[in-house]
């Protein structure tokens, strides 16, 4: 039952202009111990967050605990390339010798970057589009990320139907990828070692050092059905669309309540696949030569760490493990409670990802180990990434394990587990950035919207469902979030660095979770400098290194190409776009120099103080303590 003053104070909210409840105070070493007179208002900050926002924070859901909150970022941060591309960038890349420019990457750019997302999102408590209000001239960025998180939405869940469909094949008593008497088997299949293979036949004969392997062929002349070319688009796979509209079904059920659904489901989809890969481990290092594979992971190749690509590797792995600029670490902190320690958070989510990283790494290649054992080709042919490694090569170590059907079972489910997580996290980021920039018509339909998003999503991915499917998959996959997801990630770091103020966000922080992070000012460094520049980097690397789109060896139409350049650029028109619309439509001032001076502050209501009346009297003075930031008000 609410008191006569709550009620007041609800009626209240939006008669008053918010008045911001901290001046900034720029980090300068001449002010630690300085004491300042700042008109600060004295106001209840906990009736202000949780009487006046209450009508906000469940209009939009919240998490129904902390821990919802941790394994959803866990699921969310750990997905496929933790599995199918660390292990292969660190054999690559100087096997243990990659892991000093991977955590040294870790600590000086992806731990502040993920702070910085999930601090700004728990302060705004808005969506990635809505979040912009901190900086309207930037409120393109925010429909940037809910574009590339929209097109990776889409394609994404084939990966998804892929696991499925191999999920159902392995409920057999002989797994059908495993040798080459098959019908969709050439006279190529088998194990080259050296001239010698096997045929169809079954018989060793003399053949070319190139050859086929069985699961090879049964992924791309069973599965896939793979057409010619990309002009080619051949006919629909109804055992794909099917397996494809059960993922989406799936998906539908983990958010259609939002946050409040899909925090349960984390329960389980989050912490299973440390059990499977536990098992696969364990059963991996039984087995003869998974030694050997480990030793090919880990074994340090020091030279390599003067070579720029190394580093280049080490930061790219980093930042699209962890996943900012995609908008889904904004969107699950925006449902945080205000007073979350987002800051443990932010240690321990990207540790955690890392260590997932590091742990697969021997859950493949004791497998792989194994493989190259049982079938004589050399590990460092065997060893791949991407698609390729988990649904080519450990679906073929796996055929030659004893009761292999078992541990395909075990290893498909965890690979969905794995990407259903992601997935969802970014359906979510696409409806909640919606839904949030349309309220009034959205947001009390929101499971419908959710249901007519998931319609539209498996509907635009059929196309990747047909026998040249394939060719359209890999074209997104290497253009769609390639360079766009970089420059959104620098913008969006200078923004908040440079514009909205690294020492605000730090002040919104100590509002926040009650203390200053301890090292803040490695957080400040990064934002400003640090990761802005490692991004431009990453970026400038990628283009120098830029090489067309191809799958394996066939090599797409210029007419493709374009297409895929067109797909990067279409997520970065929102940017200029909306800075022109603001512009003429928001911005205020007689000048053109006023316009843009008012578009680079926070709106009226940005600030966690609106809709509290502040007389001229209810100012304190305040100090400013030794890390150079402003105490909190008195209450």
């Amino acid at each position: 039952m609410t008191t006569d003053k709550q009620e007041k104070v609800g009626k209240d909210v939006g008669d008053y202009q918010r008045v911001p409840s901290v001046e900034k105070t720029p980090l300068s070493e001449g002010n630690f111990d300085k004491m300042e007179a700042e008109k600060v208002p004295v106001k209840d900050t906990h009736m202000n967050n949780e009487m006046v926002g209450t009508s906000k924070v469940e209009s939009r859901g919240s998490w129904g605990s902390q821990v919802d909150f941790l394994l959803a970022c866990i699921g969310y941060a750990v997905g496929l390339g933790n599995i199918w591309r660390f292990p292969y960038l660190c054999y690559r890349n100087g096997g243990g010798a990659f892991l000093i420019p991977y955590f040294l990457m870790m600590v000086i750019v992806g731990m502040p970057l993920f702070f910085m997302e999930l601090a700004f999102g728990q302060y705004a408590r808005e969506g990635p589009i809505t979040i912009w209000k901190a900086a309207p001239l930037f409120k393109g960025i925010g429909y940037a990320m809910v574009c590339i998180s929209g097109i990776v939405t889409v394609y994404y869940n084939l990966v998804l139907a892929w696991a499925l469909f191999f999920f159902f094949k392995s409920f057999t008593k002989d797994l059908p990828w495993k040798g080459c008497e098959n019908i969709w088997n050439t006279d190529a299949c088998g194990y080259a070692n050296g001239t010698i293979g096997i045929n169809s036949d079954n018989e060793t004969v003399l053949i070319s050092n190139i050859s086929t392997i069985p699961a090879e062929e049964y992924w791309k002349n069973e599965v896939l059905q793979v057409s010619p070319g990309i002009d080619d688009m051949g006919s629909m796979r109804w055992q794909l669309a099917a397996c494809l509209f059960l993922a989406w079904v799936i998906v539908y059920c983990c958010i259609f309540k939002g946050v409040k659904s899909s925090g349960k489901v984390v329960y389980f989809t989050a912490t299973f696949p440390y059990v499977v890969l536990t098992i696969l481990l364990i059963r991996g290092l039984t087995l003869e030569g998974a030694w050997d594979g480990i030793y090919f992971y880990l074994k340090p190749n020091w030279e390599t760490l003067k070579d720029a690509k190394v580093w280049n590797d080490a930061a790219t792995q980093i930042f699209y493990s962890l996943g900012p600029a995609w908008g889904g670490i904004l969107t699950f902190a925006s449902f945080n409670k205000f007073h979350h320690n987002c800051y443990r958070d932010a240690l321990v989510v990207p540790l955690i990802n890392c260590f997932t990283s590091f742990y697969a790494g021997f859950v493949v290649f004791s497998t792989l180990g194994f493989m190259s054992y049982k079938t004589g080709i050399p590990i460092q042919n065997v060893s791949t990434t991407g698609p390729d490694l988990v649904f080519i090569t450990y679906p073929e170590a796996i055929a030659q394990m004893p009761v292999a059907p078992l541990w395909a079972f075990l290893f498909f489910f965890m690979l969905f587990l794995v990407g259903l997580d992601t997935q969802f996290g970014m359906s979510e980021t696409f409806i909640c950035g919606i839904v949030d920039e349309f309220p009034k018509y959205l947001r009390p339909h929101k499971s419908l919207f959710s249901l007519a998003v998931c319609v539209m999503c498996f509907l635009l991915g059929l196309p990747l469902c047909m026998e040249g499917g394939i060719y359209v998959f890999e074209l997104i996959n290497w253009y769609c979030c390639w360079l766009s997801l970089m420059l959104v990630g620098m913008f969006e770091c200078l923004v908040i660095g440079w514009i909205y103020g690294a020492d605000r966000l730090l002040s919104n922080t100590r509002e926040m979770i009650g203390f200053m992070p301890s090292i803040w000012a490695l957080y400040k460094a990064s934002w400003c400098f640090l990761t802005p520049v490692v991004i431009a980097c990453i970026a400038g690397f990628s283009m120098w290194q830029y090489s067309p789109v191809t799958y394996g060896s066939y090599v797409y139409p210029g007419w493709a190409e374009c297409i895929g350049w067109i797909l990067t650029f279409s997520s970065l028109v929102p940017i200029p776009v909306m800075m022109v619309y603001q512009y003429f439509y928001y911005g205020e001032g007689d000048t053109r120099l006023e316009r843009i001076s008012s578009l680079l502050k926070p709106t009226s209501d940005w600030e966690k103080g609106d809709g509290i009346e502040v007389s001229d009297d209810d100012y304190v003075m305040k100090s400013v303590n030794s890390n150079g930031l402003p105490d909190p008000a008195p209450v």
